[in-house]
């Protein structure tokens, strides 16, 4: 059965009503001295916008880990951990690209563009359905978003994080999980329906190749590509698979333990994003809100949990580590 493509034109809106939007939803902000909470300071010593985001001047030249809680987008030091900024908006699986822009899909059909250690929404894509994971295409620029759709769900494209978005549907899924690029331009997404899948998008096709997964992958988990191969963390057995892919089967060549990773997900949401960044690992690391790195492809026991943030929180939703563009 042929897959169906469907072009969409999407809707940038401005500066100005987002930030509007953001004010609208966003609690307020959290007293001096609480978790999450902007650091004591002069007004010239921090940038903060209307909605309530904040950010330290510091964080334009550093590596930067953006964790989404539900609440709030919470930024810290990469790979320290120091609290360095938050970002009122309510995002969960998140993505970035080589710029160091940071895509945040949200509950109101949008898909919400920041730039590196930015606290105003540059750019605002109008999903059109509900936007569920993102990933961006290192060489072309390109974003994927999986998106809840009415009856059936359907990955939009937008040719180098612009609009319009075209929209791919697979006749075998009928829910959409999470997402990744490898280094051809490939796009991989899992989902369900039929059975459970993992499903390829090769690079200027419209049909997508499926290939069944076992009945262990109940739970989306996250896509990236790691250097050699495809990485798909699978969250109901804590493992990390490699994938080495042909276009009739898939092969795991190496599994990755991760002790100590958590993440409270029931039945199908939330989805677990994770991320891997140079050879290191990054997901909830505690029943609260803690990210742990481990080594990667090694595994086993994290090497350092950040917890400079937000502790009522018991899920993390999302984590990207957007890297300091060159100064």
């Amino acid at each position: 059965m042929s897959n169906m493509v469907r072009s969409r034109h999407s809707v940038v809106l401005s500066i100005s009503v987002a930030a509007a939007l953001l004010a609208g939803c966003g609690g307020s902000q959290p007293p001096i001295g609480a978790p999450g909470a902007m650091p004591q300071g002069s007004a010239m010593a921090m940038r903060a916008d209307r909605s309530g985001s904040w950010m330290l001047p510091e964080a334009r030249s550093k590596d930067l880990l953006y964790v989404a809680t539900g609440s709030a987008i919470y930024v810290l030091a990469y790979p320290g951990g120091k609290l360095l900024g938050s970002l009122n908006v309510s995002g969960n699986n998140i993505c970035s690209d080589k710029s160091g822009d940071v895509f945040i899909p949200t509950g109101d059909y949008a898909i919400v563009e920041y730039a590196h250690g930015g606290t105003s929404p540059i750019q605002t894509l109008d999903a059109g359905d509900v936007p569920l994971g993102c990933a961006v295409d290192p060489a072309t620029g390109n974003l994927a978003v999986t998106q809840e759709g009415s009856g059936a769900g359907e990955v939009a494209i937008f040719p180098n994080a612009k609009p319009p978005s075209t929209w791919y549907r697979d006749p075998d899924i009928y829910t959409y999980g999470l997402c990744g690029y490898d280094d051809r331009g490939d796009l991989f997404v899992d989902g369900n329906g039929t059975k459970n899948y993992l499903a390829q998008l090769p690079k200027g096709s419209s049909t997508f190749l499926n290939y069944s997964l076992p009945r262990s992958f109940d739970v989306f988990g996250g896509i990236q590509w790691d250097g050699q191969h495809i990485a798909f963390s699978n969250p109901t057995t804590d493992k990390i698979l490699r994938l080495k892919f042909t276009r009739a089967s898939f092969k795991v060549v190496g599994t990755t333990s991760v002790d100590g990773w958590r993440n409270g997900y029931s039945g199908h949401w939330p989805y677990v994003q994770t991320w891997l960044q140079a050879g290191t690992f990054i997901a909830q690391a505690s029943s609260f809100a803690k990210v742990g790195l481990w080594r990667y492809p090694m595994g086993e026991k994290a090497y350092r949990v950040l917890h400079a943030f937000e502790r009522g929180t018991e899920n993390i939703y999302g984590v990207t580590v957007s890297v300091a563009p060159p100064r």
